[in-house]
């Protein structure tokens, strides 16, 4: 008999062991703060994306001892888990045999918790014989894996194909970062509808920004308007009652999808120069802490203090505007797209009232009356440094100046979205 559906709410995110923060050399204490920053904003634990262990490339099985002794240190309130991708599919047995044991180690129905990425790729015989394998070695399976016809966007068939090749696992995991975020919702909320039928766990995903390395073979973006995308992502996972969430990814620098601070309120240079310089998300993640409060609790928390995060490009992002500059540079040239990339300002503002938002940028000025709760605005981007202010009975609350110019010539941004925060809720 197959566990009955996980009854705790829970919200991951998902760690790339091939690239920790603190670089090839991190240790302990470099995971240790990682976990911390996580723990602060409502996060239970991470899942531990591994492309291999200890035969294939082991420095991902000595890795992910360290994050456990880290963990260990939090007495039990910081959980992980490994999430098999690739090679690592091929060990499965001793990743169970590794981490069953140790204290940090996720437990469901006294299992520990298995996930996995791409189960089995695109060979549908090896992904059930693998679930297979995951529950005569005791495992709490569940894992990730693709529909025949793929997965950009799970329709009806799709989603009835996903469960019936679910017999052998505890439950479904949906990493869904490559589609756009109104994809994403409808597919959060059609598997969560499907899995409750069948009494199995779901976990599904919410991502920030997806776009891809311009000198590799993903060159893709994804346009998500700020943290409007992720924030559609987060209601479906709510309203459709999904068992849990995880944010994808705490820390693929390549595909842009990180919410983990990178040291700096700018930019910085993470892990490999390879990455470029990337663009601060911590924005993405403080303002996820009023949705992961409400998945958790299941009530929409009260706002408490004001707070408001802002999300805007460094460049134009029309290939038009610059043709010159895109034949000599290539980093001028947009990644490929389903909907045009926006050249704007967003902003996300959590209010205790009504209040007047004015954002300067350049010659564009725009002015906003924001409401009690979750409010969404934009303005168009102009060269020059972001102002925001927020005014309520004639007295100033909130005001901040984006930390970044928007420029006409540097292109170092990559497309990539920059984001900052002021207010109580959002500190950097």
């Amino acid at each position: 008999m197959r566990a009955q559906p996980a009854s705790t709410r829970y919200v991951f995110a998902h760690y790339m062991v091939a690239w920790p923060r603190g670089g090839p050399d991190a240790g302990v204490e470099d995971y240790l703060a990682e976990f911390r920053e996580a723990m602060a904003r409502g996060i239970d634990g991470f899942a531990l994306n591994c492309g291999g262990w200890s035969v294939s490339e082991p420095m991902y099985k000595m890795r992910v001892l360290q994050m456990y002794e880290a963990a260990e240190r939090l007495g039990g309130a910081f959980k992980l888990f490994v999430s098999a991708d690739g090679n690592a599919q091929n060990e499965l047995p001793d990743i169970v045999r590794t981490t069953s044991g140790l204290k940090a180690q996720l437990k469901q129905g006294g299992k520990p918790v298995l996930s996995a990425y791409g189960l089995g790729g695109r060979d549908a015989a090896r992904c059930e014989s693998l679930m297979r394998e995951a529950n005569r070695l005791g495992a709490w399976f569940i894992p990730h894996f693709s529909p025949s016809s793929g997965e950009a966007t799970i329709g009806e068939e799709q989603a009835a194909e996903i469960a019936a090749r679910s017999t052998s696992a505890d439950g479904y995991f949906f990493f869904g970062a490559g589609a756009p975020p109104d994809a994403l919702a409808r597919s959060t909320t059609l598997l969560s509808s499907t899995f409750r039928r069948i009494g199995k766990t779901f976990m599904t995903s919410v991502t920030p920004y997806y776009r891809g390395l311009s000198n590799g073979t993903n060159y893709r973006a994804f346009e998500t308007d700020g943290f409007s995308g992720m924030a559609k992502e987060w209601q479906a996972a709510i309203e459709s009652g999904a068992n849990w969430v995880q944010i994808v990814t705490w820390n693929d620098w390549a595909e842009s999808t990180y919410v983990a601070p990178i040291g700096s309120t700018s930019k910085a240079h993470v892990y490999n120069n390879r990455f470029g310089e990337l663009l601060n998300h911590t924005a993405y993640l403080d303002a996820s802490r009023y949705y992961i409060a409400w998945f958790k609790t299941g009530a929409r928390p009260v706002i408490e203090s004001d707070a408001f995060y802002y999300f805007y490009r460094l460049h134009p992002v029309d290939l038009r505007t610059d043709m010159a500059r895109a034949l000599v540079d290539p980093s001028a040239v947009p990644p490929r797209s389903l909907a045009p990339l926006t050249a704007r300002v967003h902003v996300t503002a959590l209010m205790t009232r009504r209040a007047t938002l004015t954002v300067t940028c350049g010659a564009n000025r725009a002015v906003f009356e924001l409401v009690e709760g979750v409010n969404e605005v934009s303005m168009p981007s102009a060269p020059g440094r972001p102002h925001f202010e927020i005014v309520r009975n004639n007295a100033v609350v909130l005001q901040k100046t984006g930390e970044v110019a928007i420029t006409q010539t540097d292109f170092s941004g990559a497309f990539n979205y920059f984001s900052g925060s002021s207010g109580s809720t959002g500190a950097q």
